[in-house]
């Protein structure tokens, strides 16, 4: 039996941990071959060293079929206290380095003689609605909700499906900034695993052609408050 991605390229970024580690494994799984990017590969605060990424995985395989922007951070503060440094390196790597995938992506996947592609934004709840603690990675995520939106028209002419997934709390490394603001709690407790997340971007890539999915939330049943998650957190409460 063949498997849903059998001989597809697809990249990867932050694919060192969390949800991009189980996504490079859930590709892998489904015959793709993985090209995992992370910060010890490609620096995407830099627009030079992201315009390079993709060139150079066609290069080396012929061909670029699915896209996965996956990477993000975050610099968890009240507005009075971020610093101009923090509001550049979650721009540049949150929404600008995903902006010059895509562009790229999409380039090679249209191209003479290019057999179309999928891109998954991997963006999160917080680009669906901000929160206290988190307005300058929430304008991050709600730029990338916008870009993504309207990529969904520019790239179905080319042949080009494009999927935004739409995560709310993963039980990953990202949380530790956030729990270092505040008392200390279980944030993992009623969170999402990494691999509920590459689950659904794999039912998204793996749908039949006619269907593309713009717009998913993806949420642990124990989650289901999310403002109630957020004040168990009490981040800037303490």
């Amino acid at each position: 039996m063949a498997l849903a991605l059998d001989g597809q390229v697809a990249l990867v970024t932050g694919s060192a941990g969390g949800i991009g580690r189980a996504l490079v494994s859930a590709l892998g799984r489904e015959g793709a071959c993985v090209v995992g990017v992370d910060v010890a590969e490609c620096d995407l605060s830099s627009a030079a060293a992201v315009s390079e990424l993709v060139p150079s995985v066609v290069k080396e395989h012929g061909r670029i079929d699915v896209l996965v922007n996956n990477a993000g951070l975050a610099r968890h503060n009240a507005i009075v206290d971020v610093r101009d440094e923090d509001v550049d390196l979650m721009w540049a790597v949150n929404a600008r380095a995903v902006m010059l995938l895509c562009r790229d992506a999409l380039r090679a996947m249209s191209a003479p003689g290019g057999i179309g592609g999928q891109i998954v934004n991997v963006v999160s709840t917080a680009g669906l609605r901000g929160g206290a603690g988190e307005s300058v990675y929430c304008a991050t995520k709600f730029a990338v909700r916008g870009f993504t939106e309207a990529l969904v028209d520019e790239a179905r002419a080319a042949g080009v499906r494009v999927h935004g997934v739409y995560p709310a709390g993963v039980a990953t490394g990202f949380w530790s900034d956030a729990t270092a603001h505040g008392p200390g709690v279980d944030v993992a407790s009623a969170f999402l695993q990494p691999e509920d997340v590459a689950a659904v971007v794999l039912s998204a890539l793996t749908a039949p052609a006619r269907v593309h999915v713009p717009e998913v939330v993806v949420r642990a049943v124990a989650d289901g408050d999310v403002e109630g998650t957020r004040r168990k957190l009490e981040w800037f409460r303490s």
